[in-house]
């Protein structure tokens, strides 16, 4: 990445660059920094650090970088969520054709169970135009009438007394 444009301002508004963390030490680290007179050295803690960096960096490019972040967020949710609905996409794709091909093979067996009873139909009714059935045409001289049968009274069901020695003594149920 390129570094950062340096400032149009003089050096006296500048803060001490002496106090500045350098980017290329690895983070999480402390760094000892010089006072004003040198002779003592300290450690700061990355709060501290942080707190330094946004001093320092312009508003613009804060903004920037929490633009940069925010957008890699946003492009992590839309990938992941394009990958789930490709997902689902191909999983439906999956299930219809298989439940397509479970009714295809529904639909030629009610062909074929339609063919076969059909048949089958035939093949009675070229049984009985044989004459060697000894089945008859129907017509209303040989047709029997059958006298209905007697109301029937019903029987009551009798109702068997409750054994004590059946019945359980603890509870079916609560």
């Amino acid at each position: 990445m390129a570094a950062a444009p340096h400032s149009l301002t003089p050096d006296r508004h500048r803060p001490d660059r002496r106090s500045t963390v350098s980017s290329r030490q690895p983070r999480g680290k402390a760094i000892p920094l010089r006072s004003e007179s040198g002779s003592s050295s300290r450690t700061r803690s990355r709060s501290s650090q942080q707190r330094d960096f946004q001093a320092q960096t312009p508003a613009w490019l804060r903004s920037l970088v929490t633009l940069q972040r925010t957008s890699n967020l946003v492009c992590f949710f839309l990938i992941a969520s394009t990958l789930g609905v490709y997902a689902w996409t191909v999983y439906t794709q999956q299930m219809w054709s298989q439940e397509y091909r479970k009714l295809e093979n529904l639909q030629r067996n009610e062909r074929q169970m339609t063919a076969a009873n059909e048949a089958l139909k035939n093949q009675l009714a070229q049984e009985a135009e044989r004459p060697g059935t000894g089945l008859v045409a129907p017509n209303p001289a040989n047709t029997i009438f059958l006298p209905p049968a007697p109301q029937r009274q019903s029987r009551p069901k009798p109702v068997a007394a409750p054994n004590s020695e059946t019945s359980p003594t603890t509870p079916l149920g609560y």
